[in-house]
């Protein structure tokens, strides 16, 4: 093997080599446009030695060339560089009704309560002995009308009145023993 062929090999890989350190390193370019251009330099000088080896190392670039391509657009969201250009989806965790305080509105759905003010079209309606700040679908309802919940969204709760009064509370147990013989004769 002449001298020239091992040169060409070694700036062919070397080029190869410079493209994927940079995706470790971010150098903004630079390593791969040296890689490229080592790439080349190896190409021609496989030219110069002989015709045979130049094609070689052409043709073995052409294949090459697209798997790196595919490596480097498949790794370089996970690099250092690559993780700065692209957003990360927000998570569970970030969204508005994520939010513990506004999990538990979701459990007005279809509920009964009462409008504690007047909704013109936003005010305060009580559900089981709390009081929430609600929007009526447009129309103004008067305190004391019985409201039922439509929607809830965006930390909004949407009602709307209703014909029905709202279900009562569940009575709590009772406070006193019951005692009793069931033996008794």
């Amino acid at each position: 093997m002449s001298s020239l062929v091992a040169l060409a090999w070694f700036l062919l890989i070397l080029g190869l080599a410079l493209a994927f350190l940079e995706l470790i390193l971010p150098t903004g370019g630079i390593l791969l446009a040296l890689g490229g251009t080592a790439a080349a330099g190896g190409i021609v000088t496989g030219f110069f030695d002989m015709p045979s080896t130049g094609w070689t190392l052409l043709v073995t670039t052409m294949f090459l060339s697209p798997v790196a391509w595919f490596a480097f657009f498949w790794l370089w969201p996970h690099t250092p560089l690559g993780r700065r250009f692209f957003l990360n989806p927000p998570g569970p965790d970030t969204t508005f009704d994520s939010q513990p305080s506004l999990q538990s509105l979701h459990n007005l759905l279809g509920r009964n309560g009462i409008a504690t003010s007047h909704l013109r079209p936003s005010g305060v309606a009580e559900f089981d002995g709390k009081r929430i700040d609600c929007i009526s679908e447009g129309m103004m309802v008067a305190p004391g009308t019985a409201v039922r919940c439509i929607r809830v969204a965006g930390g909004k709760v949407f009602v709307r009145p209703t014909d029905s009064a709202p279900a009562p509370l569940e009575a709590p147990p009772l406070t006193q023993d019951l005692e009793f013989d069931i033996y008794k004769d």
